[in-house]
């Protein structure tokens, strides 16, 4: 089951995430599904979106699964800094990721201090469209874009 977002909520999401860009120096977020399907973006080419989205939604269920083999109930968030870039990866909701993409001129610790506030109101969104009721029935997303023609469009 899903459930649907609308233009408002991808703009609201859209404005978290600039919000986010803009206080903690990121070059880009985006918001996706656990299964890598694309909610919201900002500062990431579209190209590069999905794969993002994609492959870090793949390396966060990894570590969900490395956390359980562990003995701890989840990790909340994944770190990989690499020579230029670095990428945070944090959990929204059980169902929601963040991803924030950051240069290594900028740092880790500001992004994981506003990243908790932007999940936080992400959080609220999304708690608003379940509130709704509008279910789609498309069983392999949670959330899908209602609308979604000129969501990544720039306004």
């Amino acid at each position: 089951m899903a459930h649907a977002l609308t233009r408002k909520d991808a703009v609201r999401l859209s404005r978290i995430l600039q919000e986010l860009l803009d206080r903690s120096e990121a070059t880009g977020c985006v918001t996706c599904d656990h299964s890598g399907y694309v909610l919201a973006q900002q500062g990431v080419s579209r190209d590069d979106t999905q794969l993002i989205s994609a492959l870090g939604a793949g390396v966060f269920s990894a570590s969900r699964e490395l956390a359980r083999l562990l003995g701890e109930d989840t990790f909340s968030s994944v770190f990989h800094q690499g020579e230029h870039k670095s990428i945070y990866i944090c959990a929204v909701n059980t169902d929601v990721l963040l991803v924030v993409i950051f240069s290594n001129e900028g740092s880790v610790g500001l992004v994981k201090l506003y990243a908790g506030p932007a999940a936080e109101s992400m959080r609220k969104v999304f708690d608003d469209v379940r509130e709704r009721e509008k279910e789609i029935l498309i069983p392999e997303h949670t959330f899908v874009l209602n609308e979604s023609s000129d969501v990544f469009a720039k306004e």
